[in-house]
């Protein structure tokens, strides 16, 4: 079993998996920001949105992160395939 098939078995079921993280990394900072619209109509809540936007921006933006990278990663795993295909004909 070659690196490519090896791998490829491993993340072609994640496929939904990589698009779940995107969905959540996204969701992360759209609540984020709604939480910040929130506290300009509770100004009492500043204190509060102050200490979780910063690790709430850091989580949404690094679940995007791991969306694109295992997304890149399976498109190229599927080039390697394609170029193994080509070359055996």
């Amino acid at each position: 079993m070659t690196m490519e098939e090896r791998y490829k078995a491993h993340l072609l079921p994640d496929t939904t998996t990589c698009y779940r993280y995107l969905q959540a990394g996204f969701g992360v900072i759209v609540l984020t920001f709604l939480a910040g619209l929130a506290v300009l109509a509770f100004p009492q809540l500043q204190d509060v949105y102050d200490v979780l936007v910063m690790p709430a921006l850091f989580v949404g933006l690094g679940l995007l992160l791991l969306g694109v990278g295992t997304h890149l990663h399976i498109m190229h795993l599927n080039v390697l395939d394609m170029r193994e295909g080509d070359s055996d004909h």
